[in-house]
């Protein structure tokens, strides 16, 4: 595992720079969630691969045009720049899009769904998993219509792929979204949490308990999440053996500490709470080596989707605070 950890942290971080060369305008956060995409990879991606996918993306705006943020379009980037038929590989998402676009509202999180029904399924299967994707969000939203939205597309398309049918998965994800709020405030973050332990068995009391183990471990070597995070906590508890958790997290706390020395992972870039998703994407790639793509696919999704929540709020916390310093100084 240490030697795949390590093979991880090199490539990310030659990716990451990479993606501040191919996207020059762009901040250090939308760089992470480029260089996460590529997590798993054993080469990194050239700046000209990068630039190459960006100039696909540029043919298709049309669909990307609704977009006010940067970090799903370079998640697309990373996406295609890694295919082996970059076009085709446009071509499809934009396909997924498209079905996608028919049900819902656009957003980053509707690009970021079509990505990922793209990465974990067949095209004979697109259609399939777009109408569970579909059903999904209907019985979410239909359960808890206040705090269903448009970020929990990703997640609604996680639960699409895993092919399990709509209402039981849902069922599921009901059942520990009941048992989870009873120790979290903000309902809406829960949704979002019990959308990811919904993917894995277990009973609702032994997710929760998994959960707030790993959450005090974390802790316990200075790794902190936020409520926009807690949907890493739960996939980190998922998938790890209760056995591995306190090395696991151990790892993270390293990893995290060794990507501050990565130009733009630091305070004044990226900053701590980012750099703590990506250290956790890494360690669970490697310590997932070897299991089923989609679960392993399933939690770096999670942590991406994280990662572009994040940004939405500073980007909303910038705009708040321009609008209240230019009210302030109009006064």
């Amino acid at each position: 595992m240490l030697t795949k950890i390590e093979t991880n942290m090199k490539v990310f971080a030659e990716n990451f720079k990479a993606a501040k060369k191919a996207y020059v305008l762009n901040s250090s956060m939308e760089a992470s969630a480029c260089a996460a995409a590529f997590i798993g990879e054993d080469e990194p991606v050239t700046v000209d691969e990068l630039k190459s996918a960006k100039h696909i993306l540029s043919n298709n705006a049309r669909f990307l045009s609704t977009l006010r943020h940067g970090n799903a379009r370079q998640v697309v980037a990373a996406v295609i720049a890694k295919d082996p038929n970059p076009d085709i590989a446009m071509k499809r998402i934009a396909e997924i899009h498209k079905a996608l676009d028919k049900k819902f509202f656009n957003s980053d999180y509707l690009v970021l769904a079509a990505t990922i029904i793209y990465q974990n399924s067949k095209p004979s299967e697109y259609d399939a998993v777009v109408d569970r994707t579909r059903k999904i969000f209907k019985k979410l939203r239909a359960d808890h219509p206040m705090i269903t939205g448009r970020e929990d597309l990703a997640n609604c398309a996680l639960m699409a792929l895993s092919g399990y049918d709509p209402g039981k998965i849902t069922d599921t994800c009901e059942q520990d979204f009941q048992y989870l709020k009873k120790s979290y405030v903000l309902k809406n973050k829960v949704q979002f949490l019990a959308c990811i332990t919904s993917l894995f068995d277990g009973a609702p009391d032994e997710k929760a308990a998994a959960i707030e183990e790993t959450r005090k471990l974390l802790k316990e070597y200075g790794v902190r999440f936020d409520t926009s995070a807690y949907s890493i906590v739960g996939a980190l508890a998922m998938l790890v053996d209760k056995a591995d958790r306190s090395l696991v997290c151990g790892h993270i706390a390293e990893v995290s500490a060794k990507l501050k020395s990565v130009r733009g992972m630091g305070s004044l870039g990226a900053g701590k709470k980012i750099r703590n998703m990506i250290a956790t994407a890494i360690v669970i790639d490697a310590y997932a080596d070897g299991m089923d793509d989609k679960i392993k696919n399933s939690a770096i999704s999670a942590i991406i989707s994280a990662v572009i929540a994040a940004e939405i709020a500073a980007i909303c916390a910038a705009a708040a605070a321009s609008s209240a310093a230019a009210a302030s100084s109009s006064s």
